[in-house]
């Protein structure tokens, strides 16, 4: 099983308010990359146009005009954990074409949910953030492998400081990087231990 042993996320992230004003955070991110748990595999990654661009938005009382992008965040997390998952991984922009190039399979991402949790609504002392990806594996030829569900979750910590329970931005911020690496754990174990990935691997001359 793999394990992180660093793990560094800085989202990007805007939020527009009621107001009008932004912010803009650059995304850093920093995952170690271990050989030894690679798979001799030649995997493809296609991102389609609803994950590069997603935006999670809201407009309620409690929430007005809130639009939260974190379509570029989402390409380099996978860009960063996938080539340590594989020794080969390409990313194609088209599928029709996958099954000339000879890859082993495709996977593509797909979020599914994210949510978020402010402390004044939870009557708590931490944001909350949960976000939800379909993790699709198929075949070149498009013939579905398996699809596995990852959760991740995140929360601020336990702060008793007023500004920092009021900042918006510095706990969303924290609260979305600690679910992003959750999501890339829950990766790497989902595909080390899907009973449909194993039953299609003992069918590669990997081992």
């Amino acid at each position: 099983m793999l394990k992180l042993s660093r793990y560094l996320l800085i989202l990007s992230i805007g939020l527009v308010t009621a107001c009008g004003q932004s912010f803009i955070v650059e995304t850093k991110l920093d995952i170690p990359q271990p050989v030894s748990t690679q798979l001799p595999l030649r995997m493809a990654v296609f991102y389609d146009h609803e994950l590069r661009e997603f935006v999670y938005t809201e407009n309620n009382e409690d929430r007005m005009n809130w639009a939260i992008s974190i379509g570029p965040s989402q390409i380099q997390l996978f860009d960063l954990i996938l080539p340590a998952m594989f020794t080969t991984i390409n990313r194609i922009e088209d599928l029709s074409n996958a099954e000339e190039q000879n890859y082993d399979a495709i996977i593509i991402p797909e979020i599914k949910d994210i949510q978020f949790a402010l402390p004044y609504e939870t009557r708590s002392k931490v944001h909350e953030t949960w976000i939800k990806y379909a993790i699709h594996v198929q075949q070149p030829d498009g013939v579905e492998i398996t699809t596995m569900n990852v959760i991740g979750y995140g929360k601020s910590p336990n702060k008793t400081s007023i500004q920092f329970l009021l900042d918006e931005k510095k706990g969303l911020l924290y609260a979305t990087n600690q679910a992003f690496r959750d999501v890339a754990a829950n990766i790497i174990i989902s595909f080390q231990s899907n009973p449909d990935i194993q039953q299609w691997l003992a069918t590669k001359p990997v081992h």
